[in-house]
């Protein structure tokens, strides 16, 4: 290991630090220019699930017990979701939340920041770790997250191959999920990697005893990670055992002392995830399968670093026993396990997540560690020394990560404003129901005419939206009732059959996922989507055509509207409203429009 000290060791990892917080707040820092002083306090949305996440954040924020539906407004005390389940990132975000009185937005804002620090320096403090060479740390860790979604075929290379994202940005940097936890990760692997190189026995047992506490709180985390860091674990132990022949009786110690805590984390785990509710396994596309993966970027990219490690050891170059050569085999055949557990298993669930989130994380890990195994060690007793390779890694890095940063800025731009232009009719609404002091508990539902409006209104009120992109999410309501609500969204929406057919024909996301369901409407997310026929899709129009004709007012009244949000300059057909409610004369805020609805006799809702 380099002779450096310990402050010029950590004055490496600010090159990372500094860099990645600045391309974390690329997209906030965009929409307070562009908005100020006139912004009204929207985080910038940079991938499609974080209104989900923030959503639930904000309904903790304000009170409400672990096991709610931020969407549906229902607290279920006898059923789990992935949100209540997953609920280490959803209480450490809510809890300072509420203490400091800040909003779910502002939380989100300050979680950029955290999460692109935080993985800054727990990756650095993995790779320096390993590698005993600061100045590659820095740079492998700016490289590595950079690079991260290139790696994993999305972002600005496949918007420029292909056209399309499935996921852009930083995918690392997605609140809460997986950003949150997503350093506690590397954590685990360094504490693993001390408690497999330490010679001190107590030593040993401290770094195991914090790697099993690491690994309990990626359990109750993020379902991904967790199984991820058990995969690598696994192969890791196995190299180990193998490869490890003098330190094999403290590597199998480790092992049994982490593998302690990870069955009694996963005990209560699967307790709680036998008490899901009932829709949750429809709703995120378990499927039951044996068939292998093979044509996944990471597997194939970390086969190729596999490869070449056993080359560099059948030369000579490197040795299997050193630990830092099967530290990068392992990380290098993660991804094998992690797309083919299901062979095993017979269950797979979205392994795309592993793709985007992790594995291109770890692949990119395992080149930069080969590439320590190629550099000739410094001599001992000088200080590092700052390669010109490293400087112009550094400088790609950050033209990249800056390229992601802009392009998936400019993208969401225009729905950024949206969001932030929303916030006054929201809060208009609020205002009312506050004067109005309502004698019931029921939730106001919320009909916001627009896609973006409507997603966001769980995100900065307790409002209950008619319905939402993310209404399924969290359980509360079925593949068949989500279909219904959105039958009812369209309906007062004023959508003709016409419309709709013509939205499902373009593929229009949250129309076909609403139809179809999202493995259908974007086939990447599971195994089973087929391509919708045009059948298909006119016996869907007529399905709608059918639940708009036989519209009654039982129907209107589960659930009955209290409010509508419209775009001011661009106003819906009001036939099929006007037909079951009664609409005040509006007030304009921003964009927006807002009516107060009231209930003609045969729509009134129950209490």
């Amino acid at each position: 290991m380099e002779n450096v000290k310990p402050k010029a060791v950590w004055k490496y990892a600010l090159i990372p630090v500094i860099a990645m917080a600045i391309l974390a707040l690329y997209p906030q820092l965009s929409l307070w220019i562009s908005k100020a002083p006139d912004w009204q306090g929207a985080y910038f949305v940079s991938n499609y699930d974080e209104v989900a996440y923030s959503a639930y954040i904000n309904a903790l924020i304000n009170g409400k017990p672990r096991r709610n539906d931020p969407f549906t407004g229902s607290d279920d005390p006898a059923r789990e979701s992935l949100y209540s389940i997953q609920f280490v990132p959803a209480y450490s975000i809510a809890a300072p939340a509420r203490l400091l009185g800040i909003s779910a937005s502002s939380a989100f804002i300050f979680l950029s920041l955290f999460i692109a620090v935080s993985s800054s320096l727990a990756l650095f403090w993995l790779i320096n770790s390993v590698t005993g060479n600061s100045p590659l740390a820095a740079i492998g860790t700016l490289a590595i997250l950079c690079f991260g979604t290139a790696a994993a075929f999305q972002g600005e290379l496949r918007y420029w191959i292909e056209g399309r994202v499935l996921i852009d940005f930083f995918p690392f940097l997605r609140r809460y999920q997986p950003g949150f936890a997503f350093p506690l990760f590397f954590v685990f692997c360094g504490l693993v990697w001390r408690s497999f190189t330490e010679t001190a026995w107590k030593r040993v047992l401290a770094y195991a005893v914090a790697g099993g506490i690491t690994f309990a709180a990626l359990v109750f985390s993020y379902f991904y990670l967790w199984t991820a860091a058990a995969a690598w674990f696994g192969c890791l132990a196995v190299v180990n055992v193998i490869g490890g022949k003098e330190n094999r009786s403290r590597i199998i110690s480790s092992i049994g002392i982490i593998g302690v805590f990870a069955i009694t984390s996963l005990i209560p785990y699967y307790v709680m995830l036998s008490n899901r509710t009932p829709n949750l396994d429809s709703i995120q596309l378990l499927t039951n399968t044996h068939s292998p993966e093979f044509v996944s970027p990471s597997l194939m990219f970390g086969l190729c670093i596999a490869i070449a490690i056993g080359a560099l050891i059948f030369k000579g170059r490197a040795g299997f026993n050193e630990p830092k050569t099967m530290f990068a085999i392992s990380f290098a055949i993660t991804p094998v396990m992690l797309f083919n557990q299901q062979i095993f298993t017979g269950r797979s669930l979205q392994p795309v997540h592993y793709e985007i989130f992790i594995a291109n994380y770890l692949v990119l890990t395992a080149a930069l560690l080969l590439v320590a195994i190629l550099l000739k060690p410094t001599d001992s007793g000088e200080r590092s020394q700052f390669p010109k390779g490293l400087a112009y890694l550094a400088a790609l890095a950050i033209v990249w990560g800056i390229i992601e940063a802009a392009g998936s800025t400019g993208r969401g731009s225009v729905f950024a404003d949206i969001r932030d232009q929303s916030i006054p009719a929201i809060r208009l609404i609020e205002q009312n129901e506050a004067a109005a002091k309502p004698s019931s508990e029921r939730k106001p539902v919320v009909l916001a005419t627009n896609f973006i409006t409507s997603d966001f209104i769980p995100s900065i009120s307790l409002l209950r939206p008619l319905w939402n992109p993310h209404t399924s999410s969290a359980g509360g309501v079925s593949v068949e009732e989500n279909k219904r609500l959105f039958h009812l969204y369209l309906y007062y929406s004023g959508f003709t059959g016409r419309e709709m057919e013509e939205a499902l024909k373009q593929n229009v996301f949250e129309v076909t996922a609403a139809i179809f369901g999202s493995e259908r409407a974007l086939p990447a997310l599971g195994q089973t989507g087929s391509r919708i026929s045009a059948d298909e899709i006119r016996t869907e129009v007529k399905k709608y055509d059918s639940f708009s004709s036989l519209f009654n007012a039982g129907v209107a009244a589960n659930p009955a509207l209290d409010y509508i949000i419209v775009p001011e300059k661009a106003e819906p057909n009001y036939n099929n409203i006007d037909r079951w409610y009664s609409r005040d004369e509006g007030k304009t805020a921003g964009l927006f429009k807002v009516y107060k609805l009231t209930p003609k006799t045969a729509a009134r809702p129950s209490e």
